[in-house]
Order: C-alpha cells, then structure tokens, then sequence
C-alpha cells in the first residue's frame, strides 16, 4: 500500500478582469474595470441590483445586472447589507461567477489578473527527502481565472517550463483528473502528483 502525503495550493486572484465592452462615451477604450460597487434600485416593490463598471479610459459607466425585479423579502439579509455596503468579497464573487457572467452575456480580458498561491512553500528538494511513496498537492480555487495549470505548479515549485515538461515526461510529475496539461485550467480539486524516488534524478 503506497504512502501519501498530501498538501493544499489554494489559488487565489489579487485582482479583477477586464471586461470587454467598446465605451460609448469616448469611443477609445474596449475594457471596463469592476468598481467593486453595487448599484441598487427599488421600483414599486421590486429591487434591481448591479455591479457598475467603469471604462478604462474615461472612467464612464455600465451595469452587470446581478438581480432584477426580485422582491425584498427574496433577498438575504445579509446579502442585501453586502450589497448596500459595496462589499468588495460579494463584488468579486459576482465578477467570477459563471452564471452571472453568462447572463450577462460577458467577455473577459484576463491578461492583467495577478494571483498568488496559499501554501507552505514545500520546495522540489523537500520532496527529494520525503519517505512517502507519492506527495499531493490539491488545487484549491473559488474562483474562474482563465488560469492554466501549468502556471501555477511552475509556480509553486519554481521551475521552468522545459524543466516542467522534462518531469511530466520523465513521470515525475502527474495530474488528476489526467488531462493536456498544455490545455488543463486550473479548477477546484485538481491533484498535482510528486513521486519523490523519480524526482530524485533531477535533483
């Protein structure tokens, strides 16, 4: 019976998309940023609620509709206080969310996200030490960042891509679900996999 240690990368975003929409007002920019601000609006006894984007260039508006006509007591307590405070946690779960963003009917420009891994820093060399058969690392994200996996293991070990694709060729380095890592996004549960006595010929 093989011997696994397993460790968490938790993927995490430092900043927004850019959504892609041509601005009418000055006609020179195709990116709005998300404002991190809520837009609410009761209209009888309905409540409409957005999250407002400003354009790039100008700094002019437009709104994601998040809600729309949805009664008040619908609405979660806590959530309808989010929304009134501009809370920006609530924001960029609406930002990332698919179903919002399919409603939508939104594009992103996700070239100017930066991220960062949560992690203990366990290195390549540790590994090399480790006694375990095989060594886990279980992707975490709550987010959708157009993000390729191989970025992140690159990342997380410190490592070049040529080094990378020595290792995943050598079997060093596998990944479940198994997939083109080339293609491979990051979501939530992928296991990168380590196996220590493999590893130790790179070392």
């Amino acid at each position: 019976m093989q011997v696994v240690k397993k460790f968490t990368w938790e993927v995490t975003p430092v900043n927004t998309p850019l959504y892609k929409k041509k601005c009418s007002k000055c006609r020179n920019s195709k990116l709005y940023y998300c404002s991190n601000k809520f837009r609410l609006n009761s209209q009888k006894k309905n409540i409409d609620v957005w999250l407002i984007y400003r354009c790039v260039n100008c700094d002019d508006t437009t709104n994601i509709t998040i809600l729309s006509r949805t009664k008040p007591g619908l609405i979660d307590k806590d959530l309808f206080r989010k929304f009134s405070d501009n809370d920006e946690e609530t924001a960029w779960k609406y930002v990332f969310d698919a179903d919002t963003i399919r409603r939508n009917r939104m594009e992103f420009d996700y070239s100017n996200v930066e991220y960062t891994i949560i992690h203990d820093h366990t290195t390549l060399q540790d590994i090399g030490n480790m006694t375990e058969d095989l060594i886990e690392f279980e992707v975490k994200s709550s987010f959708n960042l157009d993000l390729k996996l191989s970025h992140v293991i690159r990342k997380g070990f410190d490592i070049s891509l040529n080094q990378l694709e020595k290792m995943l060729g050598a079997g060093v380095i596998t990944v479940m679900p198994l997939c083109v890592l080339k293609k491979c996004k990051v979501k939530n549960g992928i296991t990168v996999i380590v196996h220590p006595e493999k590893l130790k010929v790179y070392l």
